[in-house]
C-alpha cells in the first residue's frame, strides 16, 4: 500500500514528508505509553503493573512498548523527570523583583501543581523515591531535576537574606527546607484526603492562609 505522501509528491519531498509523519507517529505512541503508565502507576499497585498491562491499555502489542522503553522502571524514571521539569518551568517564569512575592507566587504554583497534576506529584514524591535505588542513574537524574525546582526556593531565600528580610536561621539551606516542608506537607495532606474537616470549597482559603502564615513566620 502506497503512503499518501509518497503518492502525492513522488520523490525526495515525498520521502521527507513520509519520514516526518513516521516521527510524529513514534512521538505520539511514546506519549501514549507514558500517559497510560502514569495513570496505571498511581491507580494500581506499581509492582502489579506490567509492560503488557501498559500495552493493553493503549491497545498495542507489548513488543512495540519495548522499542521505546526497556522496562517499567525506565518509564517511571522518565515520568518523574517530566514532573520535576514541569514544576521547575512554572517557577522559572516568575520574575517579581521582590523575593517574598516570588516565594508567595511559587507556593501557590506548588499547591496548584499538586492539585492539578496529582499523578505526577505522586510519582515524583511517593512512588518514585520508593522504587529508584539511591545512587542509580534514574535516582540521580531525578535528584538533579528536583534541585532545579528546589533551586527556585533557595535563590529567593538567598536574595531575601541578602536584603535583610529573613529572620535568623541556622542557614539559608535550612530556611529553604523549612519553607518547602511546610508547603509540601500541606499539599500532600490535601491530596491524601487527610484534611477531612475542610470542605473542597475551603481548600483555596486554606492554601492562602497557610502560605501567608508560613511566610510571616520566616521574615524579619
Amino acid at each position: 500500500m502506497y503512503n499518501v505522501y509518497t503518492v502525492k509528491f513522488c520523490g525526495k519531498e515525498g520521502v521527507v514528508a513520509s519520514a516526518e509523519r513516521r516521527e510524529r507517529e513514534k512521538a505520539n505512541l511514546r506519549r501514549a505509553i507514558l500517559d497510560a503508565a502514569r495513570e496505571l502507576f498511581v491507580t494500581e499497585d506499581f509492582h502489579a503493573v506490567s509492560m503488557r498491562r501498559i500495552a493493553e491499555k493503549i491497545e498495542y502489542s507489548p513488543t512495540a512498548i519495548y522499542l521505546y522503553f526497556k522496562d517499567k522502571e525506565e518509564i517511571l524514571a522518565h515520568l518523574a523527570s517530566e514532573g520535576f521539569t514541569l514544576l521547575a518551568e512554572r517557577f522559572e517564569v516568575l520574575h517579581n523583583p521582590d523575593p517574598i512575592e516570588r516565594l508567595r507566587e511559587g507556593a501557590r504554583i506548588y499547591i496548584d501543581f499538586a492539585r492539578a497534576q496529582t499523578q505526577y506529584f505522586q510519582i515524583m514524591f511517593q512512588i518514585g523515591p520508593q522504587l529508584m535505588p539511591d545512587g542509580s542513574e534514574a535516582c540521580m537524574d531525578k535528584a538533579n531535576l528536583g534541585m532545579r525546582a528546589f533551586g527556585f526556593i533557595v535563590s529567593c531565600v538567598q536574595e531575601a537574606n541578602a536584603k535583610g528580610l529573613l529572620r535568623p536561621f541556622a542557614s539559608e539551606n535550612i530556611a529553604a527546607h523549612v519553607l518547602w516542608a511546610q508547603i509540601h506537607g500541606a499539599a500532600a495532606l490535601m491530596l491524601s484526603g487527610r484534611l477531612g474537616k475542610l470542605t473542597p470549597e475551603e481548600y483555596d482559603t486554606f492554601a492562602e492562609e497557610l502560605i501567608e502564615n508560613t511566610l510571616r513566620g520566616m521574615w524579619a
